[in-house]
């Protein structure tokens, strides 16, 4: 069974700043992290902490602080999430989940391009 990656919204943030970068220290995370969202360095470190024990991220020893890495890549918990949301809502249904985004925003004409670019590619992966 595939190992399923769903973060909370405080993850997100902090994985945000390391698939952008990494490694980072928890000073340079807090740093990042003081003024927006407005976190002291215990929060990024209690954060940081419950990240590793579920394998989201991991650390290797520097020579001065440990180096967190993302454990994860955004794709893999995108896809994860995308998923949860579509069983969630739209009991499992695509056309439901697009039906809905078509119906509520404005879909300008390259949107539409690319929708009708990745239904193009989707066909062809299941000749």
């Amino acid at each position: 069974m595939e190992k399923v990656i769903m973060l909370q919204p405080s993850e997100w943030i902090i994985m945000d700043k390391l698939w952008e970068d990494n490694p980072k220290t928890i000073m340079q995370l807090y740093h990042e992290l003081k003024k927006e969202p407005g976190w002291s360095k215990s929060t990024v470190n209690t954060l940081l902490g419950r990240m590793v024990k579920k394998e989201i991220i991991y650390y290797e020893e520097g020579k001065k602080a440990k180096q967190y890495y993302p454990n994860v890549t955004r794709d893999d918990v995108a896809v994860t999430e995308t998923e949860s949301l579509i069983n969630r809502v739209y009991k499992g249904s695509v056309g439901m989940m697009l039906s809905t985004l078509i119906r509520s925003h404005n879909l300008s004409d390259d949107d539409i391009k690319e929708l009708y670019q990745i239904l193009g590619e989707a066909a062809k992966q299941n000749d």
